[in-house]
């Protein structure tokens, strides 16, 4: 049984414990018994201050007794003082070890009070001695998986690792509290985040940009924020998608809700509700996307899942989100799962659980959520004893996480620090500007990505209508065709070498479509001196044919080239097999003959530098 149980039954256990402890009397002195019966009397009359005194002159009357300690340990139980329940443990404990069978539920209690609060060495001991002499089995189990999160937690301590050098971000005493941290790419990077500003118990979306350790130029997302309560927000990796949590709203299916918006510029559009597929009557929060903001990982409380809360996923296809799904009991537990955050590499899935062997309160776990393989507690610097609730590491490599202070109610602060040790599997930024090609004017236009060695569409997303600017990552080393499609404009094709930079900036000038403008197909691969097409060239016809199917009134030419090897007449007949290749293929896939026709132009036009993939145009007649 997983230790975490104690979470949701400890209070129901502990009264159970202190009220079945019989009379003590035959233990205690006579003048310390005394002390004990006036204390119990008072406590019976509600008389705390009159029940404290009398315990506290037990105590003098018969300090070097245990007994007197767990009578201590039991009153303030009843007053809900747990700090001292455990300090009066603690002082049996140090007084004796050996302690009667009837007490042996209290080893249980303070080894596990002595794990919470991070004495590790101290809880191991009573942990041991309850999983020894304990009498019911689900307590012993419990203590068992407690002293496996003990013996994790001395051996993180225990690791020889340079210190890592974990700040907080400086929020300018502008929040008290803020948590959930979610950057944006490159070129436009930004930090967004829950905050409760000081002196208030609302909270809010903001985004901020980030000056060494300081959050500067901070502003409340505008039309996300209203006079109730919104938070934990996820934002696509390009910045465009967001999804947020909003608590009460009229179009709301329960108590918190997951809403959607999205971006043009610095403008978020008007919150939709994500609806039946992912809310219910229950509560949903703690969303995170994909860098294609197509999946969607979420915490939720709904009935039937693992335990209280578990983790759920979505997936977006067309304009629609699939119904949600449990991750199921390899990430969730019997207890909480809350705050993903899914890595650039669309696998990764990092997560906090309170239910789960590890240092203490809420740690951060990652896996790959994909196979479920391996569910690994992240460790320290992050985790402690402490509740640490949220994670997220940016592009340029920095991991930021959250934890919170033991206070009520929660205070969180954000941490970072720099450590190649969470680095996950390679990936790369892809960014630039979709502009018109006439007006020089920015263009909103869908960017697609092929990865041409898997043949498989890796992305989608859309270049911002008020700057033109696209950002998106890629998961590694491969050859990738990107495709930029706007109404209006003839779609560019262009074909990218992903290798060891981190980086990349590709732009797009796209041609409207007007008789006589000509653009080429960067991604028709031919074999050297041939003109038989290459698997690979698929993707390019149907974007021909989407084209078509688009502009239902333009007719297009396929004109086909070559570089100025070989002879003029071998050169002109081998242009013009590469055109037919393509035309032959369109006509394959049912374009109508009428609006394509083909030519060969041989070598005229040609540079002498064309690569052989580049020797096929789109003019349009």
């Amino acid at each position: 049984m997983n230790y975490m149980r104690f979470v949701k039954r400890v209070a129901l256990f502990v009264l159970i414990v202190f009220l079945s402890i019989p009379a003590l009397g035959q233990s205690v002195n006579r003048r310390g018994q005394k002390f004990l019966d006036k204390s119990k009397e008072a406590l019976a009359q509600r008389d705390w201050r009159g029940a404290v005194e009398y315990m506290e002159r037990a105590i003098d009357a018969d300090d070097e007794n245990p007994v007197v300690y767990l009578e201590k340990a039991d009153m303030f139980y009843k007053l809900n003082q747990l700090d001292t329940v455990y300090n009066a443990l603690h002082n049996a404990f140090t007084l004796n070890e050996s302690w009667p069978n009837r007490f042996t539920d209290y080893y249980f209690v303070y080894g596990n009070e002595s794990f919470k609060k991070g004495k590790y060495e101290q809880a191991e001991r009573p942990l041991s001695i309850y999983a020894d002499k304990g009498y019911r089995q689900d307590y012993v189990e419990l203590a068992g998986t407690l002293l496996k999160s003990v013996k994790f937690a001395q051996t993180e301590l225990d690791k020889k690792r340079e210190p890592k050098e974990v700040k907080a971000l400086n929020t300018q005493n502008i929040f008290r509290s803020v948590y959930f941290p979610f950057f944006t790419l490159e070129p436009n990077q930004l930090l967004y985040f829950t905050g409760q500003r000081t002196n208030s118990l609302e909270e809010g979306i903001y985004r901020a940009q980030i000056d060494g350790e300081t959050i500067e130029r901070i502003e409340e997302v505008p039309v996300i924020n209203t006079r109730e309560n919104e938070g934990a927000a996820a934002v696509s990796a390009d910045g465009r998608v967001m999804v947020f949590t909003s608590c009460n709203r009229r179009d709301g299916f329960g108590s918190c809700d997951l809403y959607i918006s999205y971006r043009e510029g610095r403008s978020w559009s008007k919150p939709e509700n994500l609806g039946a597929s992912i809310n219910s009557r229950a509560w949903e929060s703690q969303p995170c996307l994909s860098s294609d903001g197509r999946t969607l990982i979420f915490s939720s409380n709904r009935k039937g899942g693992v335990g209280k809360r578990d983790l759920y996923i979505a997936k977006k296809s067309g304009d629609g989100w699939s119904n949600a799904q449990n991750l199921g009991p390899v990430i969730n537990t019997i207890t909480d799962e809350i705050s993903p955050y899914l890595y650039f590499d669309d696998k990764t899935l990092f997560f906090a659980s309170n239910g789960k062997v590890g240092m203490g309160g809420f740690d951060i776990y990652k896996v790959n959520y994909l196979t479920k393989d391996d569910v690994q507690n992240v460790g320290l610097p992050i985790n402690t004893n402490r509740d640490e609730i949220s994670f997220h590491k940016s592009f340029s490599g920095t991991v930021y996480f959250s934890r919170e202070a033991p206070v009520r109610p929660p205070e969180s602060t954000i941490y970072f620090f720099e450590d190649s040790a969470y680095d996950e599997e390679e990936i790369k930024l892809v960014y630039g500007n979709v502009i018109a090609k006439n007006s020089q004017k920015p263009v909103q236009a869908e960017v697609e990505i092929f990865d041409l060695a898997k043949d498989s569409l890796i992305h989608v997303t859309y270049s911002d209508s008020q700057d033109g600017n696209y950002s998106i990552v890629v998961p590694e080393k491969s050859e990738y065709a990107f495709y930029v499609a706007a109404k209006g404009y003839l779609f560019e094709s262009k074909q990218l070498q992903v290798g060891d930079d981190n980086k990349y900036q590709l732009d797009f000038s796209l041609t409207p479509i007007a008789k006589g403008e000509a653009i080429s197909l960067n991604n028709i691969y031919f074999e050297f001196d041939s003109y038989k097409l290459n698997e690979k060239s698929k993707n390019e016809i149907l974007k021909i044919k989407e084209f078509l199917s688009q502009n239902p009134a333009v007719k297009i030419e396929i004109a086909g080239y070559t570089d100025q090897k070989g002879s003029a007449a071998y050169n002109l007949k081998l242009s013009e097999q590469r055109a037919k290749s393509v035309y032959e293929e369109l006509m394959k896939r049912k374009v109508e003959a009428g609006r394509v026709s083909y030519k060969g132009y041989g070598e005229s036009q040609s540079t002498g530098e064309q690569e052989e993939n580049r020797v096929v145009k789109v003019i349009v007649r």
